[in-house]
């Protein structure tokens, strides 16, 4: 059964401005008089509803005679001033001043939305200041200033207005969720291709090692056996050697000379290890590699082939057998023909290999040694619990999800999981690319869903979620996102 791990990339879906790092301090102009308050730990966050601020107002400087008070009040205001929203306002009366309050209710001024605090004159005094407010459209980008009556007599024309911060959008990164997935336990079965240039004296085929550039290129081969055989935690599964021989001579001479070329270099190889048999599969062979010199035509200009359109057709001429159709570029174009029995055709003699083996199977403890020194041997799975041993989205998390796809590059849950982390790092161009080989799961839509979020392509978005949710994925958390993101 597939299993998931859902990722929140913010904790509580909310966006904030920083936390102030400065302390503001507001100071009237009364004489005779101290009037200095400070307000610390300014902090402003915006919720999918509401808009919560919070301070502290620092009193210890602040004198107020005993039948006066203070008045501080947040404001909201849109920055192109349509658009103001008071909020609870703070009233730090004198000793005289809190008795009539308390008697008779506070100033009209103030009364609807407001706490009142008696200062206690010469002593340390702290206020813990938190309101909320729904959200506003217009709160999007707004500031925040607290208006400041410090003299105690009401008169909004004269009070100060302090500017706290601004209101910052709600950050998409912060509402959006993703899913990983956890890989399946798999067999680790390999494969490796490569090709060997071997050279064979004309018309036969037994092996010299020793002959022309032999030596290096059976080392494409050897060096990679010699490590396999060496390491107890790799066995060798199959060898299998597949023989090419260009188009020139006869066809029925070009197979035996391909055939029997693809068994002696398999013979040769066997006799270097001792390994089971039935691990070197039967050889096999092609007798002219048509395929390849089209391939190679194709490739090449009409500089170098005036008639390259015209080759090409011959090739491609279903009526003709492999050696009329050699016949008749050769006679036809005479000069071409010569061009690519010299550039062409030697690269078409070749012999293909695929070797193919299995890895051990790791405890977490030792898959996480074999990572540091061998990670191509551990399995998708094995790579992931490895993954979750780390702090999660660390760089050393990321870089093993990294190297699960360096080394698993179609595997679409590794796609997958280094797309949600590119996200995490804000490379939404890496994202969008990873995406096209995570497949088709709903996990895959999500992230997609998610992507376009960050974009700002709500629809496509929207129709993505969708799809997830039609394949049994939560995907409520990224349609509140987008809810709160077009507000």
């Amino acid at each position: 059964m597939k299993r998931h791990l859902i990722i929140l990339l913010g904790l509580l879906a909310m966006s904030a401005t920083m936390m102030a790092q400065e302390t503001i301090r507001l100071k009237g102009d009364k004489k005779g008089t101290d009037t200095q308050v400070d307000v610390k730990n300014i902090q402003v966050v915006r919720t999918q509803d509401k808009t919560v601020v919070t301070m502290d107002f620092i009193l210890d400087q602040l004198d107020v005679p005993s039948n006066r008070y203070r008045a501080f009040t947040p404001v909201i205001k849109s920055k192109d001033g349509q658009h103001e929203q008071r909020l609870k306002t703070l009233i730090v009366s004198g000793r005289r001043q809190n008795i009539v309050f308390e008697r008779d209710g506070i100033d009209p001024l103030y009364a609807d939305n407001c706490d009142n605090v008696r200062r206690l004159n010469g002593k340390p005094q702290q206020y813990a200041y938190n309101d909320a407010v729904e959200n506003q459209p217009w709160h999007r980008a707004a500031d925040v200033f607290v208006e400041c009556d410090l003299c105690g007599c009401g008169d909004k024309m004269n009070n100060e207005q302090a500017f706290l911060t601004s209101l910052l959008p709600p950050d998409p990164y912060d509402l959006v969720a993703l899913t990983d997935i956890v890989p399946a336990a798999a067999k680790k079965v390999r494969n490796l291709h490569g090709t060997a240039y071997i050279t064979f004296v004309v018309d036969r085929w037994e092996m010299k090692p020793d002959y022309m550039n032999n030596r290096q290129e059976l080392r494409k081969i050897t060096d990679t056996l010699d490590v396999m055989v060496q390491d107890a935690n790799v066995s060798v599964r199959e060898v299998k050697i597949h023989g090419f021989a260009s188009p020139e001579s006869p066809y029925e001479h070009n197979r035996m000379l391909a055939t029997n070329r693809a068994k002696s270099l398999t013979d040769y190889v066997r006799q270097q290890y001792k390994l089971p048999a039935e691990v070197f599969a039967k050889p096999e062979a092609t007798p002219e590699d048509w395929d390849g010199l089209r391939k190679a035509i194709v490739d090449m200009g009409t500089d170098l082939l005036p008639h390259k359109q015209e080759i090409l057709d011959i090739i491609d001429d279903p009526t003709l057998e492999p050696d009329p159709r050699e016949w008749r570029i050769k006679m036809r174009y005479p000069d071409e023909y010569r061009y690519l029995l010299k550039e062409v055709y030697p690269g078409l003699r070749r012999s293909d290999y695929e070797i193919s083996f299995n890895f051990s199977d790791f405890t977490l403890e030792q898959a996480k040694e074999i990572y540091k020194t061998k990670p191509y041997q551990l399995s998708l799975r094995e790579m992931w619990d490895v993954a979750q041993t780390m702090e999660p989205y660390g760089n050393d998390y990321n870089k093993v999800m990294q190297t699960a796809v360096n080394i698993y590059p179609d595997s679409p849950e590794a796609n997958l999981n280094l797309a949600n982390v590119a996200i995490r790092q804000k490379d939404l161009l890496k994202a969008e690319t990873l995406l096209d080989k995570a497949g088709d799961s709903a996990e895959a839509d999500q992230t997609r869903a998610v992507l376009a979020i960050l974009q700002q392509r709500y629809d496509a978005a929207a129709r993505l979620l969708d799809k997830a949710a039609q394949k049994g994925l939560d995907v409520t958390k990224n349609r509140e996102a987008i809810a709160a993101m077009t507000k």
